[in-house]
């Protein structure tokens, strides 16, 4: 085989664990001999995908081989009938590159059924993990699952449905936040050859909600009020995840100010601490002013409270 492993698979050299998969299973099941029977092409290009994935997902032998490709040897060219061993004139072989430690690594793929075999003793087609009814693990499902606030914070079941018309209860943990991974083992997409599923990966994106703002395990909430709260000292109702408190706003709180509501956040999923809620007081007057605010106001004006006092 003379192409480059990468190029085998169509994938670039920087491509991760899970792209190096997919690619894999999407030409394992393009040219697997069970789909394709009798077909020599097919079942030339299968061991051909089959080796690229051997090397390119385990990190040693994907650093060994590159370091071959690195100084332009191929360790999987093909000896041509009659022809020069490992690549022609070169000389190039597995043994070539006993420095980069790579002995191990061509005894491991080449006596077990790949493209070419250094011993006599070669399993023959269909006997190896090259070879027809090799099980392999089916790929991993990528998924988005969209929570509430509400959800995040206390936790629970959730039901959803795939495209697919699948249905699966989901235990979301209390307190999940935004980029959380949850996996669901075998409930990927369906083993090759009597292989293991894959699994089913959900990435947790925690939606936001009308009023509550999530920091960290905290809880902020912007609460207006009105003028005559905050000059005379009342208590008010204030809502939290869990439903209803009473709060008593002290007199002359400024608008901006924060009152603490403590253990009234999310649950940390790593210390099993509560979080607090910060009340965010807004002081806020009708569009439409009543006469009582105007006599109001003009009766303060002629104080001598001056708020910028220290700003200018």
């Amino acid at each position: 085989m003379d192409k480059d492993l990468y190029e085998v698979l169509e994938i670039k050299k920087s491509a991760n664990e899970t792209e190096i998969r997919k690619a894999f299973l999407r030409f394992a099941k393009k040219y697997h001999p069970d789909v394709n029977p009798n077909d020599k092409v097919s079942e030339h290009k299968f061991k051909e995908i089959n080796l690229a994935y051997e090397v390119l997902k385990d990190p040693k032998k994907r650093q060994h081989y590159d370091q071959m490709r690195a100084v332009g040897a191929n360790p999987f060219a093909q000896r041509p009938p009659g022809g020069q061993p490992w690549g022609g004139t070169s000389g190039m072989g597995p043994d070539s590159f006993s420095d980069f430690g790579l002995g191990d690594l061509f005894d491991e793929i080449f006596s077990s059924g790949g493209m070419g075999s250094r011993s006599s003793g070669r399993r023959g087609a269909g006997q190896g993990p090259f070879g027809r009814g090799f099980p392999q693990k089916g790929g991993d499902r990528l998924a988005k699952l969209e929570v509430s606030l509400l959800e995040a914070s206390q936790g629970g079941d959730k039901n959803i449905e795939f495209e697919d018309g699948k249905k699966l209860t989901i235990k979301i943990p209390e307190g999940v936040d935004t980029g959380i991974k949850i996996k669901l083992s075998g409930q990927g997409e369906r083993g090759i050859q009597g292989g293991p599923n894959g699994d089913l990966i959900l990435t947790i994106e925690v939606l936001a909600h009308a009023f509550f703002i999530r920091e960290n395990n905290d809880i902020i909430l912007k609460l207006p009020c009105t003028f005559s709260e905050v000059v005379l000292g009342q208590e008010i109702e204030v809502p939290t995840l869990t439903g209803k408190v009473h709060l008593k706003i002290p007199k002359g709180i400024s608008s901006g100010q924060r009152l603490k509501l403590a253990g009234k956040g999310i649950r940390s999923p790593k210390t099993g601490q509560k979080g607090d809620q910060f009340v965010e007081i807004l002081i806020k007057i009708p569009k439409e002013i009543p006469p009582s605010y105007i006599e109001a106001a003009e009766k303060i004006g002629t104080e001598s409270f001056n708020p910028r006092a220290n700003i200018f």
